[in-house]
């Protein structure tokens, strides 16, 4: 005797809220900081910021 359960795709398990959770994830930890990057002023603000660190990184300037 085999029991036989419907295992679901993944979307499935997650529930109604998994897809959701997934995509606001998604937009909080890459879009976001992607977007950010973009502007203008943080590029100058992360540049001066390079400027003032006591040590060297490598592969950054």
């Amino acid at each position: 005797m085999t029991d036989t359960k419907d295992k679901g795709f993944l979307f499935n398990k997650g529930g109604k809220w998994g897809a959701i959770i997934g995509i606001i994830w998604i937009l909080i930890n890459i879009a976001l900081p992607l977007a950010i990057l973009r502007i203008p002023f943080f590029q100058k603000y992360l540049v001066g910021l390079e400027n003032k660190l006591p040590f060297d990184i490598p592969g950054i300037g």
